[in-house]
């Protein structure tokens, strides 16, 4: 089924916003960064001023994000190039991890009801957005999770209380401590994800029928309740920026995450080589 778009997108080439004609209230925002949809700080500028402007567009009450790739994935995750303390500063570190923050927090705590379609993987920042979310739905073969250990990363604070909430204390320790990516099937079993469909092109079909649930009721009930289940989580979460950035900061500048990194980065460039 295809879905009418209301008027022209708006935002960036890597992400834009579309109002739905056939689904009153909905808009979809979708990500078109090529090849993997890698999460820099340009990205997560255009994500945020994105998703501004579909919260004080006061006729959207519900947002599905979905990746537009010719490949199945729905991000790769942060960009390496921002971790990889060689290549940055700590200025621009901190910059970034402010915005994507910002972002994520937003997200989060917004009055508007939201959906994650994920199309194929989604490591890391891409499923710390998904956790973000109020409702994941994924394809059968995509898998998810926050992989930061296996690269001499240490997941941040807050991702690891975010996944606590959803999943439960023990499964987010086994995840977390062993950088899984669980399949569709186990994440759904703890939590992670709500539905998985067999085609990428059910994954919009999907998110619209459970933001058609949410959205016959009077928006008020629904915005005001989310606030009293994730507002406390959410103040910390925004209070404690500044010092998680540091934190990440000096995580990724420590000379072994380096060495970790500098492994990662050659093997991608050879991967990319081979195209």
């Amino acid at each position: 089924q295809n879905h009418r778009a209301f008027g022209p997108p708006w935002g960036s080439m890597a992400v834009s916003l579309e109002k739905l004609e056939d689904a009153k209230g909905v808009a979809v925002i979708s990500f078109n960064k090529e090849p993997v949809n890698s999460m820099n700080l340009d990205f997560w500028k255009a994500l945020k001023s994105t998703f501004e402007a579909a919260e004080a567009d006061k006729t959207i009450r519900g947002v599905v994000f979905q990746s537009r790739l010719k490949k199945n994935i729905f991000t790769a995750g942060l960009d390496i190039n921002e971790l990889y303390a060689p290549s940055t500063s700590e200025e621009r570190l901190k910059d970034f991890w402010t915005t994507l923050t910002q972002t994520l927090t937003s997200i989060y705590r917004s009055r508007l009801a939201t959906v994650a379609a994920i199309n194929g993987a989604c490591p890391a920042g891409g499923c710390a957005l998904a956790m973000c979310c109020d409702w994941r739905v994924i394809t059968w073969e995509g898998s998810m999770g926050l992989n930061e250990v296996a690269l001499g990363i240490p997941v941040p604070r807050n991702w690891c209380e975010l996944m606590m909430k959803i999943t439960g204390q023990h499964p987010a320790e086994d995840l977390l401590l062993s950088a899984s990516m669980p399949q569709s099937t186990d994440l759904r079993q703890i939590g992670l994800v709500d539905d998985i469909v067999e085609k990428p092109e059910e994954l919009l079909p999907m998110a619209l029928e459970r933001l058609k649930k949410w959205l016959k009721f009077p928006p008020q009930g629904f915005s005001i309740t989310k606030r009293h289940l994730r507002d406390e989580f959410a103040k910390r979460w925004v209070g404690g920026i500044k010092e998680e950035a540091e934190e990440v900061w000096r995580a990724v500048s420590d000379p072994r995450s380096v060495k970790a990194l500098d492994v990662v980065i050659k093997r991608l460039h050879g991967a990319q080589a081979k195209l």
